[in-house]
C-alpha cells in the first residue's frame, strides 16, 4: 500500500504583504523573488476593459506546494 501524505494549504492564492507576513521576509525581498520569477504569481483574468499589468496579482500557493513536492520527489495528486 502506497504511503500517503495529507497537506492543508491555508490559502490556495496570497497577497504579497501576507505571503511576506508568513514567512518573515521583507514585503520587498518578496516583490523581488516575483520580479525575477522565483516565486509563481497568480493573476486574476480581466475583461477586456482592464489593463492586465495593473491587475493585483499574488502568491500562487498551490504552485509552490506543487514545487516543493517534486523537487522532494513527492508525487501529487489533486481531486
Amino acid at each position: 500500500m502506497a504511503q500517503q501524505l495529507i497537506l492543508s494549504i491555508p490559502a490556495p492564492i496570497l497577497t504579497y504583504d501576507a505571503y511576506a507576513e508568513l514567512q518573515g521576509q521583507d514585503k520587498k525581498d518578496v516583490y523581488n523573488a516575483v520580479h525575477l520569477g522565483r516565486l509563481p504569481v497568480y493573476t486574476p483574468p480581466t475583461n477586456g476593459d482592464e489593463n492586465s499589468a495593473r491587475v493585483k496579482k499574488y502568491i500562487n500557493m498551490v504552485a509552490l506546494y506543487a514545487d516543493a513536492a517534486k523537487q522532494a520527489g513527492i508525487e501529487i495528486k489533486i481531486g
